[in-house]
C-alpha cells in the first residue's frame, strides 16, 4: 500500500491509498456507495437495489484513503463482447478531486480488469466533459468510436470511448 500526499509536501504522514475490487456482497457497503454517488452527481444514479445487484453480479472497485472509501468504479461485462468490460460510473468524493487520484484509480481498475482477462474497456462520457475526454485519450489511450446524441434523453451528446488492452498483461500507460 502506498502513502499518498494531497500536496507536494511530505511533512505529514500522507494517506494509505489502496485500490480494491469488492469481492463479496456486503450490504453495509450499499449506503457508502449511495452517498458517494449522491455527492458526485446532480441526479442519483442508483437505488439500494441496483447497488445490491451490482455488488453481487457486477464488478465494483473502490479506492480508499486510510480505510475511508473516497471513490468507486462500477463495471459490467458486455453481453455482445465477452472480453469487454463497460465502465458506467466512476466517482470520487469532493475534496479528493483534482489531485490525480482519478487517474491513479482508473489505472488500478484497468490493471485489475486486465489481470482477470479483460481485453477491451468501454465507457460513455459527456461530449462536454473535455477534461475527462483528454485524460481518457492522452493518459490511457481510449479512442472515440461512436457518438450518441441523446443517450439518456437529456439532450446531451455522449461519446463511446474504447481501450484495447495488450495481450501481454502489461499495465504501462501509453506515453
Amino acid at each position: 500500500m502506498e502513502r499518498y500526499y494531497l500536496t507536494r509536501s511530505t511533512a505529514s504522514e500522507g494517506y494509505a491509498l489502496e485500490v480494491q475490487e469488492v469481492d463479496r456482497h456486503d450490504p453495509l457497503l450499499i449506503p457508502v456507495l449511495n452517498e458517494l454517488d449522491l455527492l458526485t452527481y446532480s441526479e442519483g444514479t442508483f437505488s439500494r437495489y441496483t447497488l445490491g445487484a451490482l455488488l453481487r453480479y457486477g464488478r465494483i472497485f473502490t479506492i480508499t484513503a486510510d480505510g475511508l472509501v473516497i471513490g468507486a468504479c462500477h463495471c459490467l461485462r458486455s453481453f455482445d463482447f465477452p472480453d469487454e468490460v463497460v465502465i458506467f460510473n466512476m466517482a470520487l468524493r469532493p475534496g479528493w478531486r483534482g489531485h490525480g487520484l482519478g487517474t491513479r484509480f482508473l489505472q488500478g481498475v484497468i490493471d485489475r480488469l486486465q489481470a482477470r482477462g479483460t481485453r477491451r474497456i468501454s465507457l460513455l462520457v459527456g461530449a462536454q466533459n473535455h477534461r475527462a475526454i483528454a485524460v481518457y485519450r492522452t493518459k490511457f489511450g481510449f479512442q472515440h468510436v461512436s457518438t450518441y446524441p441523446n443517450e439518456y434523453n437529456t439532450g446531451q451528446e455522449y461519446y463511446l470511448m474504447r481501450l484495447d488492452l495488450p495481450d501481454d498483461g502489461g499495465s504501462e500507460l501509453p506515453s
